[in-house]
């Protein structure tokens, strides 16, 4: 008996030890395997989703998708993006409603395309980021919102620099009579009043060619009789631009010809255009400056030598980096939107940055900047103003000169018994070409 229990306890250890070895699930404590803790969830990617226009500004699209593509591919594990790119074609606006819940639009680009997503209901069923510099009155905060400079961001970056960092008192306006011309006056003139500096408007008409007879009334130059110099009477100490930057030489020409060479020159940001290529006469541009939300010296090296290298390849690279901090599940109520936009702003930019109010109403406090020999660089106050100092004192003292000479009579003084020569006072150059050249306009929706 004791053999037979003996040889029955054996049999029972070995089949244990084989049903182990094969993996068999024995229950209780004969159960012996380890369970393999559960893998931990992948984070779901964040939609960003670019409306851009289909077959159109193919310059623009490419550098927006590329900018965007590259801020996606830069993102940390922890937080992925999916860049989907919507053409506005077929049926663009099914395929936007049909986005996942955690999408985030950006865009249109263009006025008309807003209000076919505003009247589809697009903008009640998901967020919206609009690339334009204005949208409907009442929509920003509520309906949609922006991420992009506005004329306003322009027109303050200008009054800051020029009252509140050049101390200039006195300014005036060359354009167009057109509705950006006007809108970007006026604007002006309202900022300007503000700080008490008035603005004087003279409108271009008619041929560049006929531009010096246009601003001679407001030069008012009275011509040195013993030099022929042209000696200015301008009573303002800049001139805002508000056209596309072929038109800066022409304006130029025109105050140079009644022989005004000290003025500021302002812009918009329809110059930045040209800047991006660069110029080889960059010295020649002392006082000349514009808004630009982009400069390239400040992007990351993977974007400052990529072909995307542009305000709208930056537009594209900062809205990829925004939307992910966004967080978005479904369409949150329009004031919970705008404080996340505020606390996802709080990132840091490779455009101007750009913040929200507590209406979502966005701000971008836009660089000034300088045409450059590789690009626009950022004006340094301190040197634009000995610039305009160093003009200034080149003009009275050929004013000087001019006086001196018609109150010395010939025979006198050091030098008496020869004949003297009138000195050419007259500027030899202009501060900028005087011939006009292309345009390099920056293609902003709205602009004309």
């Amino acid at each position: 008996m004791a053999r037979s229990f003996f040889r029955s306890v054996l049999a029972l250890v070995l089949v244990c030890s084989m049903a182990l070895l094969a993996g068999c699930a024995l229950p209780g404590f004969l159960q012996q395997g380890k369970k393999e803790p559960p893998k931990p969830r992948e984070p779901k990617a964040t939609t960003v989703a670019l409306v851009v226009p289909a077959g159109q500004m193919a310059s623009v699209v490419n550098s927006l998708t590329g900018g965007a593509r590259l801020a996606a591919q830069e993102q940390p594990a922890s937080s992925p993006v999916k860049v989907q790119v919507v053409r506005m074609q077929g049926n663009w606006l099914q395929t936007l409603a049909a986005l996942p819940d955690n999408a985030v639009i950006g865009g249109p680009v263009t006025e008309a395309a807003y209000r076919q997503m505003k009247q589809a209901g697009i903008m009640d069923k998901k967020v919206v980021f609009a690339f334009m510099a204005q949208i409907d009155a009442g929509d920003e905060g509520t309906k949609a919102w922006r991420f992009f400079p506005s004329m306003d961001d322009q027109i303050d970056a200008i009054v800051e620099l020029a009252v509140d960092r050049l101390d200039l008192r006195t300014m005036a306006s060359f354009g167009p009579s057109d509705n950006y011309a006007n809108k970007a006056t006026s604007l002006l003139e309202q900022k300007l009043a503000a700080k008490n500096v008035i603005l004087q408007r003279i409108q271009a008409t008619g041929s560049p060619d006929t531009w010096g007879a246009l601003v001679k009334p407001y030069v008012n130059p009275t011509t040195d009789e013993a030099t022929g110099a042209l000696i200015p009477q301008t009573p303002f100490e800049a001139v805002f631009l508000p056209d596309s930057w072929r038109r800066l030489s022409s304006v130029h020409t025109a105050f140079a010809s009644n022989g005004e060479d000290r003025l500021v020159m302002f812009g918009t940001m329809l110059w930045g255009g040209f800047n991006n290529r660069g110029t080889q006469n960059a010295s020649q541009y002392a006082l000349v400056t514009y808004p630009a939300a982009y400069v390239s010296s400040r992007a990351p090296a993977s974007l400052a030598k990529s072909s995307y290298s542009t305000f709208w390849g930056a537009l594209g690279y900062d809205f990829v980096r925004f939307a992910s901090r966004m967080n978005i599940k479904g369409r949150p109520g329009s004031s919970e939107v705008s404080a996340m936009a505020r606390q996802a702003a709080l990132m840091n930019f490779v455009l101007a940055p750009i913040s929200y109010d507590s209406r979502g109403r966005a701000k971008q406090n836009l660089f000034m900047v300088q045409p450059g020999v590789a690009g626009s660089t950022l004006v340094d106050a301190t040197v634009l103003g000995n610039a305009r100092k160093a003009a200034v004192l080149r003009a009275e003292e050929r004013r000087a000169h001019a006086a001196e000479l018609e109150t010395t009579p010939l025979g006198s003084g050091e030098g008496a018994g020869t004949i003297q020569q009138p000195v050419q006072t007259r500027p030899t150059g202009p501060i900028m070409r005087t011939t006009p050249h292309s345009s390099h306009k920056l293609s902003l929706p709205g602009a004309r």
